[in-house]
């Protein structure tokens, strides 16, 4: 199976923390019981412990089946941080449905409790990057309350999906998507080593992506102090992806 980048299994190891004991989710109060980095299941009753390394092993085997689910979802080309950010994104929702009898199971990635495939899904297999981006924000609700904790890992989640190089990912000011630098032949022009217009329309055009990402990302968040924190946090992001790739450019040039 295709290895899963280390920067979606660092997002998930910080969103959810390590925790040795079962412990009940913080939605319900009591069942999914929950132990090692999010780990959920049959297995998992009040009162069982684990050791470190074995909540490792359980990571790395909920990690396969996310990526699993992905991998068979997805009809088009992932890069390694978008397909990472879907794993992390999956391990926390699921694929969905399963309907038994009068449950009409969960919304999840692949299938909403209506039968049909979520919209982040949908936008995704016909190439709507940043539609799909903006669709990780609206998965922030835990029994039916919108979650501090699901809000920041939607927004890592989203920023890790854009991004387009590997490197560790931990909060969210930290997330701005790192653009690699083009070469000289594109965005220098002769002499003084000034920009070139290839340059800035391509500069323009990356920000646009990312700009109309995170717009459908604010339009989600709650209202309030917590959703004007997010909004300033996903602003500054932004705004060092900017300045990164314009340093980079004019270094180039």
């Amino acid at each position: 199976m295709r290895a899963i980048p280390q920067a979606a299994v660092d997002l998930v190891k910080e969103a959810e923390g390590l925790r040795l004991t079962a412990y009940p989710d913080p939605a319900t109060g009591g069942a999914p019981w929950t132990i090692g980095y999010g780990h959920t299941g049959s297995d998992v009753q009040p009162g069982l412990r684990i050791t470190k390394a074995q909540a490792e092993q359980l990571l790395q085997a909920d990690l396969d089946t996310a990526a699993a689910v992905v991998d068979r979802a997805v009809t088009i080309e992932l890069s390694d941080n978008q397909r990472g950010a879907l794993v992390a994104f999956v391990m926390n929702i699921g694929p969905g449905r399963k309907a038994k009898g009068k449950d009409a199971g969960k919304d999840g990635f692949v299938t909403l409790k209506s039968g049909q495939p979520s919209t982040l899904l949908r936008k995704l297999n016909v190439g709507d990057a940043a539609g799909a981006a903006a669709e990780f924000a609206k998965w922030t609700r835990g029994a039916g309350k919108v979650m501090p904790g699901l809000v920041k890992r939607r927004a890592a989640e989203a920023a890790l999906f854009l991004s387009d190089e590997v490197h560790p990912v931990s909060r969210v000011a930290e997330l701005a998507p790192a653009m690699k630098p083009m070469a000289k032949s594109v965005s220098a022009v002769s002499g003084g080593g000034a920009l070139g217009l290839a340059g800035v329309a391509v500069l323009l055009d990356q920000a646009r992506v990312v700009s109309t990402a995170i717009k459908g990302l604010l339009e989600t968040l709650p209202s309030g102090a917590m959703g004007w924190t997010v909004a300033a946090l996903l602003g500054a992001a932004v705004a060092v992806m900017l300045y990164r790739r314009w340093d980079d450019q004019r270094k180039a040039a």
